[in-house]
Formats: structure tokens, C-alpha cells, sequence
């Protein structure tokens, strides 16, 4: 609910941080301040992410944050439980996914049996991402931990025992304002793939442990590893099976079926090593990973070709975990700066955070190997 008042509000944060949400805070005037339009929209907000329906509220509204709880589980219980969470919509609509909270729970309690000895979570995740409600919300429930939210920028402020819960991209700010961890401070990544060499310098600075979860918003967990194993060991919840398609597709096509014999996609091309064991090899979608949104640089570059002094582009996910794009004038004459300018103005206008390039190379023609097709640039 925080964040849905930081989306809805200009001003940017609630006034109340939702650590200090006792249940018996009001939730109009007296408290979080909502209006009767903010209201209606926080029941719509928790009805779709806990999949509920007005049957279970009582005769008069919510009025305090324990009758929003109350209500979330009321329909656990009547529903057996589910929760929907959306991919982040970096292009195009974001997509609803719907799991069984069984499942969400399940997941954490094996996560528990590998995590002895943790005394608080370290959160710098947003708890209501699918990556942030099982780290920072169920499995500190599962372990009897404390959570603690932290910000990159602040004193992180830890102690041994911790398990930091962070995105690739903050791990790569730790590294730099970090000389050396305390004893027995644990990590977890997720929500993107986290560089080897990363993980290297982590450790090589004290952190005891690094931890790497490969999944998805569509399946939640599927498989981790512990630095520096390149391997991802699949969650007991999975097992591989030959995609439907394998055959003559090579030895990359593989799905993943669930306890119940349901089948998912998985969201990568796959390298198998053994039953239980896989390498990601590659994205089926032609998506990456920017700061932990999928982005798809094709279609990017088709945004780019629609700028006026652009005849063609291309954009790849530069080693710095950001975008870049080679440009092509229409002009040989073209003025480099200006329409740099006229680039940067259209990808503010058009492009969200992380699809907007962060460099831009000019050259006559779009870089090829000898085969014909493009090819990457320095």
C-alpha cells in the first residue's frame, strides 16, 4: 500500500513508512490520510494482488490497517489462498501472474533449511515484487528473523548474522562503498543475472556466502547457486522435461513441471547438467535484464529508427549492465551532437529508465561479422 500511495501521489511518499503501520492506525484522516478515492483504490489494489472479492468485506468499509489484513485473510482461507504479482511492464502492458500461496510458502520454508544461523533480513528490495515477498516478508516469518529496510546511499549498518537481500545492481554499489563485511554476513541476489566477476569481488571484500536465484514472475524460484558455482541446483518444487518442441531444436529445449505435473516455459534457453541442475544460455524473448526490468533492445531500436536524422540502429546490453546503441545518420553531413540531443530528448519522452541508452556510438553502417549479421561493437 505504500507504494500504490507513492504511485498515486505526486508529492512521492506517504507520510506514515509503512513500518510504523500499527494495525490499529486509521486509514482516513486521522492516519495514513487517505481520501475516499484513495480508499476505493487501496481495496482495488489489495483485491487483485490477494484475489479477493467484496463478499468477504463487512457491512461498513475498512477503517483502520488490521480490517485490510482481516480481510486478506479471509480470503486465504476461503480461496486456499493466492496472490498475483506483475512483471514490471518495462515494455508494453505488465503482466499479471497469479501463485498459489502454498507454493510461495513451500518455497520458503526449503529456503529456511539453508539458511541456518540468520539473524535479521537486510532488505533493500521492495517487499511487494515476488522476489521481495518471498525474501523479505515470508521467509523472515519462516526463520523467526527480523526484517530491516535499508537504502543504497545510507549505512547498510550490519552485523553478523545478516542476510542482505538485494538486485544485481545494488550488489555493484556495495562492492564500491564497501572496504570489508563483517563476520558471517550472508547474501542473495535475484531479479537478474549477477556477474561472476562480481560475485568475486563480493567475497573477496568478507561476505561469507553469496547466494544467486534464477527465476522468474511467472514461476517464482526455480533454481539457485552458491557462488562461485556456475550451475543453478533447481528447487525441489521442479523438475526438467523435454520441451514439445525439442525435437530437431537441440539439446536446449527443456521446460519445467511442478509438483501438481503442470508445465511452465522457462524464461531462458538452457544448458541441462544432470537431473537436477541447469546453465541459462541465453533469453527466448530477445529480453535483458536492465536494473532488474526485462527490456528488449529490438524493440528499442525500432523506437530509435523512428527519430527524425536516424536511418538505423541497433542496441545491445552494454558490460556495464546498461544499454548502448550504435546510431546510423541519414546524413553523412548530420551534426553528431545534435542529434545525439534529438536522441536523448525522443528516449526521455518515449523510453522509461532502463531502456534509454546510456552511450551512443555514430559510424556510417551497422557493425556485421563476416556471415552478415550484426555483430557487437567496442
Amino acid at each position: 500500500m505504500a507504494a500504490e500511495l507513492r504511485r498515486w501521489r505526486a508529492t512521492g511518499a506517504a507520510s506514515v513508512q509503512p513500518d510504523d503501520w500499527p494495525e490499529a492506525l486509521p486509514i482516513g484522516d486521522d492516519g495514513l490520510g487517505l481520501d475516499s478515492m484513495e480508499q476505493l483504490g487501496a481495496l482495488g489494489a489489495l483485491a487483485e494482488t490477494f484475489c479477493l472479492d467484496d463478499a468477504l468485506l463487512g457491512r461498513e468499509p475498512p477503517r483502520i490497517v488490521g480490517e485490510w489484513i482481516d480481510w486478506i485473510m479471509l480470503g486465504q482461507d476461503a480461496t486456499n489462498g493466492r496472490m498475483t504479482v506483475r512483471t514490471s511492464g518495462s515494455t508494453g502492458s505488465p503482466k499479471s501472474c497469479a501463485h498459489a500461496t502454498v507454493d510461495l510458502l513451500d518455497e520458503a520454508a526449503f529456503l529456511a533449511t539453508q539458511l541456518a544461523g540468520r539473524r535479521r533480513v537486510v532488505a533493500l528490495v521492495p517487499a511487494h515484487h515476488l522476489y521481495g515477498i518471498i525474501w523479505t516478508a515470508l521467509l523472515p516469518a519462516v526463520l523467526d528473523v527480523p526484517v530491516v529496510v535499508r537504502t543504497i546511499g545510507t549505512p547498510l549498518d550490519l552485523t553478523a548474522g545478516d542476510l542482505v537481500v538485494a538486485v544485481p545492481d545494488q550488489w555493484r554499489a556495495i562492492v564500491r562503498l564497501t572496504r570489508c563485511f563483517p563476520a558471517d554476513v550472508v547474501g542473495v541476489s535475484s531479479a537478474g543475472p549477477l556477474d561472476d566477476r562480481l560475485a568475486a569481488d563480493l567475497l573477496a571484500v568478507g561476505l561469507t556466502r553469496l547466494i544467486d536465484i534464477y527465476g522468474s514472475s511467472e514461476t517464482s524460484g526455480i533454481a539457485l547457486r552458491d557462488l562461485p558455482a556456475t550451475a543453478y541446483a533447481l528447487l525441489p518444487r521442479w523438475q526438467l522435461i523435454p520441451s514439445g518442441t525439442a525435437e530437431g531444436h537441440g539439446t536446449d529445449e527443456w521446460q519445467l513441471r511442478d509438483a501438481r505435473g503442470g508445465h511452465h516455459d522457462l524464461p531462458d534457453h538452457i544448458e541441462r547438467i544432470g537431473d537436477r541442475s541447469l546453465r541459462p544460455i541465453g533469453r527466448r524473448d530477445g529480453a535483458v535484464q536492465v536494473g532488474g526490468h526485462n527490456v528488449w533492445p529490438g524493440r528499442i531500436a525500432d523506437r530509435l529508427r523512428a527519430i527524425d536524422g536516424v536511418a538505423d540502429a541497433a542496441v545491445r546490453l552494454h558490460v556495464d549492465g546498461r544499454l548502448k546503441a550504435f546510431i546510423v545518420p541519414d546524413d553523412d553531413d548530420c551534426d553528431a551532437d545534435e542529434l545525439r540531443g534529438r536522441i536523448d530528448r525522443a528516449a526521455a519522452d518515449q523510453l522509461t529508465g532502463p531502456e534509454r541508452p546510456k552511450s551512443i556510438r555514430f559510424g556510417d553502417m551497422l557493425p556485421r561479422d563476416a556471415m552478415g549479421k550484426l555483430c557487437d561493437w567496442g
